[in-house]
């Protein structure tokens, strides 16, 4: 086994304890749970700094879009759109 040396802000230091001692375990088995998991292709990769600002772009606009009454238009009709037993243009 090996041993790792990880540096991490105070705040979330704490807030991992905390979440470590409600499933009555340690940081330490949690972030090993974690890297076993990712190795094996079962965790989710984090978002580097790009994708978190990508995504904090597309939650502000999803905020956004939820007030507003959109009316796209023209909608065809089911039949219309799956004419001839196919997807079909409109």
């Amino acid at each position: 086994m090996k041993n790792i040396t990880v540096s991490v802000d105070e705040r979330v230091y704490h807030a991992a304890r905390v979440a470590a001692a409600r499933q009555k375990t340690s940081v330490s088995a949690l972030v090993a749970g974690y890297l076993s998991a990712l190795a094996q292709g079962r965790a989710p990769v984090l978002a580097g700094p790009c994708q978190a600002d990508e995504r904090k772009s597309r939650e502000q606009l999803a905020k956004l879009l939820r007030g507003c009454k959109l009316d796209l238009g023209y909608k065809p009709s089911r039949a219309r759109t799956y004419e001839g037993g196919r997807f079909s243009r409109f």
